[in-house]
């Protein structure tokens, strides 16, 4: 491919003419040059090859150690000793390898006779990290020829050329030949100086054959270990493409490893693990010799510390920038912080981490910058910055804490969550489950001269827009209604809802609406019942402000619905322990549990129970704070004054799936007797009992029927009247009721105060099956998934072990296996594929499985190109 060719094929980016073309253009004039010459002794060194002199490069942010005291020190060596080995999963180097170490970085070069994965000889690094920690993260480094992978130099000499003893460089020679044509020569030479951060390597090439070798790529191989991959304009996701731009990048926990464009864009094709990068081009003749020069820039454990030595070594035109991350609660600074920088055109450039003292900083080319600071627990942050060349720029990120779900986290500040305003059906604790093709109907409030209603789902980079088929106001329910036809869709899966319309109406709703091919006529939902949340002890018990067992108990319940996989679960009240805390005390109850119904792996129907909504006289909240917080979170403000349409004081709904209709009704004990009048001394009201009558007539048709509510207060319900195949109830925390008489009338024991309990009903056509109620453990043991090697996203072969000691078949369990993009196919041993969703930074394997009862079994996935 010739200079010209490859300058068409990969042309820059606007971004680059704009923001970096100052950098490159630097870049270009000051890098090393294309050695050239007709007759060099090959690997001749003068120092000049080796690269720039040395130079000190601080490494801000990313939990950098400072800079070590300049002792001078650089020496090449032998290993003869395993105490200076490495660690780390990809530690490769053993006895005999040479190790090249100064007083910041250590690499090690492989011995010619250790060949490493894809080399095809020894002569190459193998190891890099700090000189003091010697923890390594990637795999091998090694030469990239013509394009055309694995094209190589094959090594069988190495060589000590300067121990480094007189001051430095050490220096590292080996000599081979081209894979591919043994006329030619190779000689590669490792030169590290002291008090630098990172290793020289200059490839020379002598062609002594008798023709000429036109338009031939050199670059380097990349085998990333552990590291993900990261290139400015790109980001993380780039595996699967070739990327062109002016670095790379690999990122692991301990260390971060550069590779700057001595000669401009580097450029080249990415896989899961790897990288093959091109540096340069070049024509070699009979006889001409021709050498070219990089580095591996050995960084801490951030982009920036590795972004930061690039642009030294480019004698780029940068500004200084130092950024502070804290704690909005508690002023303290934030560790692990992640900050982006993204340029003007909203395309990422480097990522900065923040160390123990909450601090990060960087390099920065010239020109408008966006910095987005973030941490996993808190509300993101951004800030704009104008950088100029030899500026210094700081900013002081103060992160407001979100809703945690960390149990064990003791922090009060708390953010208040989505209080309902616009959509108020579906919504998280109301979902919608629909087919593709059917038609989603959408509940509002606002102005009846609303105009310009959109709507579409929304999941991650996900976004599907609705067609709002019609749209009208209801003056009696005081309610729109909108109707919008469900699309086919890539991934079945719970989307949030996003309605907008004009006047600057614009509403989202989390894993209000999940989207299904059709009704299974085979399936099985969960019931679980009173979480009390987030605590069982009251508010004026020592301790119960720390106190998270609650949400230990009910994320342990939850990790098991992950794998047994229902359509949906039924939650019948007593979400959370005292309802009136919402605010005072800012124990954000509602928050926090509107939160953990959010991160259900599946729809969760929720209904009202006494501790949510019946209030306490002697909590200093006034009477029916409990129930107009839960209107606030979970529905509906038009009950405190319900309209002539809609009359009723208690929230009820019911939904369908298939042939069987399913009906959820409030029911309460009115502690704090507020509106005595209307909600009487406890559930259920006569409006109630009229509105479960018409919407049971009206489903007449349907062949089962369920009722899920937290108790029946006063003996009102009677199933046989009712014509009801199913009661499902809680309250008494303790199971009742006969799982073979019908109609099944049955209380399920509780989720907390460890019991972790749930109840999974079996349902056939139109015929409902309960199974005896079951416990997630103690300790989360009776149903468990090991992942072996791990399932973040880095492996493209993974087993899973489901360890399941219920005495109960699930049928429909699934697991996800998280893995790399960019894969031709996939192999599944001991379950089956169902769909990948392949939207975020990595690819996510949904795979069927059918656990067995009282059984260990294994899934494994394989992925090939």
């Amino acid at each position: 491919m010739s200079a010209s060719t490859w300058a068409a094929a990969h042309r820059p980016s606007p971004v680059f003419s704009s923001i970096l073309a100052l950098l490159l253009t630097v870049a270009l004039v000051g890098a090393p040059a294309l050695a050239q010459t007709e007759e060099t002794e090959p690997g001749a060194s003068d120092g000049a090859a080796t690269g720039r002199p040395g130079f000190t490069a601080a490494l801000p942010g990313g939990e950098n150690p400072a800079p070590p005291a300049r002792t001078g020190m650089v020496s090449a060596y032998e290993i003869t000793s395993p105490a200076g080995l490495f660690s780390g999963s990809y530690a490769e180097g053993r006895l005999h390898d040479f190790m090249m170490e100064n007083d910041r970085i250590a690499v090690v070069v492989s011995a010619i006779d250790h060949i490493v994965h894809y080399a095809s000889s020894g002569g190459n690094i193998i190891d890099a990290g700090s000189s003091t920690n010697r923890l390594d993260a990637i795999r091998e480094v090694y030469t990239y020829f013509d394009d055309d992978w694995p094209r190589q130099a094959v090594y069988d000499s190495l060589q000590i050329v300067d121990d480094g003893s007189s001051g430095g460089p050490a220096v590292i020679r080996t000599t081979g030949v081209d894979s591919n044509d043994s006329s030619l020569e190779v000689v590669t030479e490792y030169s590290l100086e002291a008090d630098v951060d990172h290793v020289m390597i200059t490839t020379t090439l002598t062609n002594r054959g008798s023709g000429s070798i036109n338009d031939f790529e050199l670059g380097d191989a990349f085998n990333w270990g552990e590291c993900r991959k990261f290139a400015p304009l790109h980001g993380f996701d780039i595996t699967g493409q070739t990327t062109t731009g002016p670095w790379l990048a690999g990122t692991a926990d301990p260390v971060t490893y550069g590779y700057p464009g001595h000669y401009g864009d580097i450029w080249g094709p990415h896989g899961s693990t790897w990288s093959d990068m091109n540096a340069t081009v070049a024509d070699i003749g009979p006889g001409d010799t021709v050498s070219y020069c990089r580095a591996l820039v050995v960084g801490g454990r951030d982009i920036a510390s590795a972004a930061t030595v690039i642009h030294e070594i480019l004698n780029s035109p940068v500004g200084s920038v130092q950024c502070t991350v804290r704690n909005a609660a508690t002023g303290q600074p934030l560790r692990g912080a992640i900050i982006d920088a993204y340029n003007d055109l909203g395309e990422i450039y480097l990522q900065m981490e923040t160390d123990a003292t909450g601090s990060a900083g960087t390099t920065l080319p010239p020109g408008n910058w966006r910095l987005v600071a973030s941490s996993e627990k808190f509300i993101p942050q951004e800030v704009w910055l104008v950088v100029a060349v030899g500026g210094y720029e700081s900013h002081d990120f103060v992160l407001p804490p979100k809703l945690s779900l960390d149990p064990k986290d003791p922090t009060l500040y708390r953010a208040i969550g989505d209080t309902l305003t616009v959509i108020q059906r579906p919504l998280v604790n109301i979902p919608a489950i629909v087919v593709e093709g059917d038609i989603l109907h959408i509940d509002c409030d606002a102005d009846e001269a609303t105009t310009g209603w959109g709507a579409a789902l929304t999941r991650g980079a996900i976004e599907i827009p609705l067609d709002v088929q019609a749209a009208s106001h209801d003056p009696s329910t005081l309610w729109w209604r909108l109707s919008c036809p469900v699309p086919q869709v890539a991934l079945h899966e719970l989307y949030d809802l996003r309605i907008t319309a004009d006047g600057g109406i614009d509403d989202v709703t989390l894993n209000a609406v999940k989207v299904i091919p059709a009704f299974k006529n085979d399936y099985y939902f969960i019931h679980i019942t009173d979480t009390h949340l987030p605590t069982h002890m009251y508010y004026t018990e020592s301790g119960s402000e720390k106190d998270r067992s609650e949400e230990i108990d009910l994320l342990e319940v939850m990790a098991d619905i992950d794998i047994i996989n229902p359509e949906f679960v039924l939650l019948t009240g007593d979400l959370v322990n005292e309802g009136e805390l919402e605010d005072f005390l800012n124990w954000r109850v509602y928050t926090r549990a509107q939160a953990l119904l959010c991160d259900f792996p599946v729809p969760v129907f929720l209904t009202a129970g006494n501790h949510d909504i019946g209030g306490w006289d002697d909590t200093p909240p006034p009477d029916g704070t409990a129930r107009r917080d839960w209107w606030r979170f979970f529905g509906w403000n038009r009950l405190d004054d319900p309209p002539p349409g809609a009359p009723w004081y208690t929230q009820n709904y019911s939904f369908d799936y298939g042939p069987v209709h399913y009906v959820g009704l409030e029911a309460y004990d009115n502690y704090d007797g507020w509106r005595y009048d209307i909600y009487g001394e406890e559930s259920f009201t006569p409006g109630q009992i009229q509105w479960l009558n018409n919407d049971l007539a009206a489903a007449s048709g349907s062949d089962a029927q369920v009722l899920f509510y937290h108790f029946d207060f006063k003996n009102e319900l009677n199933l046989n009247s009712l014509g009801v195949e199913m009661a499902l109830w809680g309250h008494i925390h303790s199971d009742d009721g006969n799982i073979n008489k019908k109609p099944y009338d049955l209380a399920t024991n509780n989720v907390c105060d460890g019991s972790r309990s749930y109840r999974l009903i079996k349902v056939s056509g139109g015929t409902l099956q309960p199974t005896h109620t079951l416990s997630a453990g103690s300790a989360g043991e009776n149903l468990s998934v090991d992942f072996a090697p791990a399932n973040n996203g880095t492996h493209d072969d993974v087993t899973a072990q489901i360890a399941n000691d219920h005495d109960q078949r699930f049928e429909q369990g699934l697991l996800k296996f998280v893995m790399p993009k960019g894969y031709g196919s996939a192999q599944v041993t001991g379950g089956t594929l169902l769909q990948i969703d392949e939207s975020g930074a990595f690819a996510v394997y949904y795979v069927g499985v059918d656990i067995q009862s009282l059984a260990v079994q294994t899934v494994n996935l394989h992925l090939e190109l």
